[in-house]
């Protein structure tokens, strides 16, 4: 009875809402009402059953004085990794799209026929994108140089971010995840291990991807006889630091008939997974290191001996938005602050920093509260009309093009590679996602048949919000802006 009244209810405020709708009399926009929104894509909304309350919308066509479309577009919501639009908006007008960052090496000693009698130093500078490629590189880069032998230690200097101020608790309890991996000045694959089973026989041999000399694998997994039938997801894994590296035990059971499998981890601590791959590939190339590591700071009247340079800004905001990576954009956040204070960088300073440049450039978004860049957030909160505003800003200014195709295409890649086909003609959508447990969120650009583009923003919080709802009511909505008028 209780459920029977509870719809009934429901459907009498729906059918309220549609009345006004239809007589013209529309709802004013604040954080206690709902605004009108047209009658279909209400009805569609509520035959999926999803509250009004729940979603904020935006639509704005470039060029246009006001808006086509606003539905509670000031109230604050969580827009989930949303975020990364401000925080990478921010980075091409303050960096510029051409910046590249530096990872220095230092040699603390005499060089001679090949042989550091002393340590050798590597200097962060922040890079969020130093992959295993750009690692191997540096270390050619040393052998070219003519070193070979270092009897010293390694020593790690990622003092450019203060890291006692950075928050490296995961947001869902699951540490070893690579989303959760917090930012570091001397960031390296993201400190990212890729696991790989693969079968041989009725065995399974395990290896990792990179290797690092501080890191050991058990495998305890049971094999199992028979048929795959879809077993795979049977593997646990138990990982316990040590004082040299970390024992990571791999246990469950896996049948042998499924094939190889896979699977990414944050397995070491920072400076150990630093030191650990620089050995092996130290190694692998014909060097020897007889030392450990250690934290250092790089000295400030010596010229760096070897150098890396990163690939352009454009490249890593394209990266960073195309499939949202969480640690880049944090690690981008913090090269604002750093180039914000001229120091050693906070979050805090990177805020700081984001909110001076909406300041001036008459970017309007009071309801923004950010925490670390990447919307990776319990907390962080923005407006619909916030982040429309900031598309409408940065789709005409000078670094618009980097910007916008910064952006995952729909049905074509990043995060969008599986979404929206055959929606629009390919190249129309251009939408940054943002997903969290009770939040699903898109920002970006659409462009119509009539080939006029809009700023399009969809915010939807709710408390268990369902797969099925979170994915259908932003087609809804792209439904109908891109029919025929």
């Amino acid at each position: 009875m209780r459920h029977r009244h509870y719809q009934a209810i429901r459907s009498i405020g729906w059918n309220l809402l549609q009345l006004v709708i239809a007589s013209g009399l529309f709802l004013s926009v604040s954080h206690n009402t709902v605004a009108a929104m047209p009658q279909s894509l209400a009805v569609e909304l509520e035959h999926l059953g999803l509250p009004a309350t729940a979603i904020s919308l935006y639509v704005h066509r470039l060029g246009d004085d006001q808006p086509l479309l606003t539905h509670l577009a000031d109230r604050p919501r969580n827009p989930a990794s949303t975020m990364k639009l401000v925080t990478t908006a921010a980075a091409l007008d303050l960096l510029t799209p051409t910046h590249t960052w530096q990872t220095h090496t230092y040699v603390l000693g005499q060089l001679q026929r090949g042989t550091l009698d002393g340590d050798l130093l590597i200097q962060g500078s922040g890079d969020p994108q130093l992959v295993i490629e750009d690692f191997w590189r540096l270390i050619e880069n040393l052998r070219q140089r003519g070193l070979r032998h270092i009897t010293g230690d390694l020593v790690l200097d990622s003092s450019l971010f203060d890291r006692n101020a950075i928050n490296t608790k995961p947001l869902d309890h699951k540490r070893y995840r690579a989303y959760n991996t917090p930012p570091d000045a001397l960031l390296v694959n993201f400190r990212a291990t890729r696991l790989e089973v693969f079968p041989e026989g009725q065995s399974l041999r395990i290896y990792a991807d990179p290797p690092a000399t501080t890191l050991r694998l058990e495998n305890h997994i049971k094999v199992l006889p028979g048929r795959c039938k879809g077993r795979t997801g049977g593997i646990t894994l138990t990982v316990k630091h040590q004082a040299n590296g970390t024992l990571a035990k791999l246990g469950g059971r896996y049948p042998v008939t499924c094939g190889p499998t896979g699977f990414g981890r944050v397995l070491l601590t920072q400076d150990a997974y630093v030191y650990g791959v620089f050995r092996h590939l130290w190694l692998a190339s014909g060097g020897t290191l007889l030392g450990t590591w250690r934290s250092g700071v790089a000295p400030t009247n010596q010229r760096a001996f070897a150098s890396h340079r990163s690939d352009p800004l454009a490249n890593t905001v394209r990266d960073i938005n195309k499939f949202s990576n969480n640690v880049m954009a944090r690690n981008l956040l913090l090269t604002l602050a750093a180039k914000h204070t001229q120091g050693i960088a906070t979050p805090s300073d990177g805020r700081a920093a984001v909110f001076a440049w909406l300041t001036r450039t008459g970017i309007r978004m009071p309801h923004l509260a950010m925490d670390n860049g990447s919307g990776l957030s319990r907390s962080a909160r923005l407006s619909a009309r916030g982040l429309g505003q900031l598309l409408l800003h940065a789709s005409h200014g000078p670094w618009g093009p980097e910007f916008i195709s910064s952006l995952p295409l729909a049905g074509m890649d990043g995060s969008l590679r599986q979404r929206f086909r055959g929606l629009a003609p390919r190249g129309r959508i251009r939408l940054k996602t943002g997903r969290l447990s009770g939040v699903r969120a898109m920002a970006g650009y659409v462009t119509l048949s009539d080939n006029q583009t809009h700023a399009v923003v969809i915010l939807i919080n709710q408390e268990k919000l369902s797969n099925r709802i979170g994915d259908a009511a932003p087609a809804a909505v792209l439904r109908w802006l891109l029919r025929p008028r």
